[in-house]
């Protein structure tokens, strides 16, 4: 059997061939009298409903503003995987551009939202639960071993992946939902937020732009100024600037741990140890380039 090769026919939207389909109809009823013995069935393309799932958040929803589609929801509903979201995987501009994954759960949500506004780790447990309905609970990737540098191969239950275990609770978190901590050494009083996606951007695109002219890097301290929204109850641009710029080694390394202590994530972690070696590898579950395509 000889597969067709379809790359290059031009696709029409659904909507537009449902709508040409219908008139067509109509055409046919207002001038063909169908014959006695004859009965027309109609197919109603638009009553296909795709089967849809529910994802819980790592944040419980609790981080998101008051208008926010997903304020304080624990669990929200998203669709299975079709054609169209196939299209977006399978993107070029997307991939080029980096926004497959964000195109990918704006089209999967039943809730209206915009990618942009999400937190990271609600959009992971998203793009988990796309990969696990569309191609199964399965998922193989291959990894090196860091003492012997054997290749390995693991394989890992996504359903098994589940999100970090958080006591907020135990946390000065303001009404405004973001986080007091006082700095070890220099015992000031540091309130700062969780990045959203649009946070993630901007620090990723500053790290970018620094690198593409050559300048030092200053991840650490773009991220400190995108994150820190008052330091001893001051909230003004320039004094946080300036309090980035001198704060002292141990307090950075302190805030950093204190942005990873309350972030709300999926826990990636895993274990695998070396049959060559008997070391105990330990990391992140990787999204690697199969992560959406697997060998039937």
């Amino acid at each position: 059997m000889t597969t067709r090769d379809n790359s290059g026919r031009t696709q029409i939207p659904p909507e537009i061939f449902e709508q040409f389909m219908k008139q067509q109809e109509q055409k046919a009823m207002q001038s063909v009298q169908p014959a006695p013995q004859q009965t027309m069935t109609t197919v109603n393309v638009s009553a296909y409903s795709v089967p849809t799932d529910f994802v819980d958040l790592p944040s419980q929803g609790r981080f998101y503003s008051e208008n926010h589609p997903w304020y304080n929801k624990k669990t929200i509903e998203v669709r299975f995987m079709t054609t169209k979201e196939e299209d977006i995987i399978t993107s070029p501009s997307y991939a080029q551009r980096g926004l497959i994954f964000d195109k990918l759960i704006e089209s999967v949500s039943v809730d209206r939202v915009s990618a942009n506004t999400l937190l990271p780790g609600d959009k992971v447990a998203i793009i988990l639960n796309c990969r696990k309905n569309a191609y199964g609970d399965d998922y193989e990737f291959r990894s090196v071993c860091g003492n012997c540098a054997e290749i390995y191969d693991k394989s890992i239950k996504i359903s098994e992946l589940e999100a970090l275990d958080i006591d907020f609770d135990a946390y000065n978190i303001t009404q405004n939902n973001t986080f007091i901590v006082e700095t070890p050494l220099s015992k000031n009083k540091v309130e700062f937020k969780l990045y959203d996606s649009e946070d993630e951007d901007y620090i990723n695109s500053q790290t970018e732009t620094r690198k593409k002219h050559n300048l030092p890097e200053d991840t650490v301290s773009i991220t400190h100024r995108r994150l820190i929204v008052s330091v001893d109850g001051d909230t003004n641009p320039t004094m946080i600037n300036n309090f980035v710029s001198s704060m002292l080694l141990r307090d950075s390394r302190f805030l950093q741990k204190s942005y990873l202590a309350v972030k709300p994530d999926v826990d990636m972690s895993y274990e695998h140890t070396c049959e060559e070696c008997g070391h105990v590898n330990k990391g992140g579950v990787p999204f690697g380039a199969n992560f959406f395509w697997v060998d039937d």
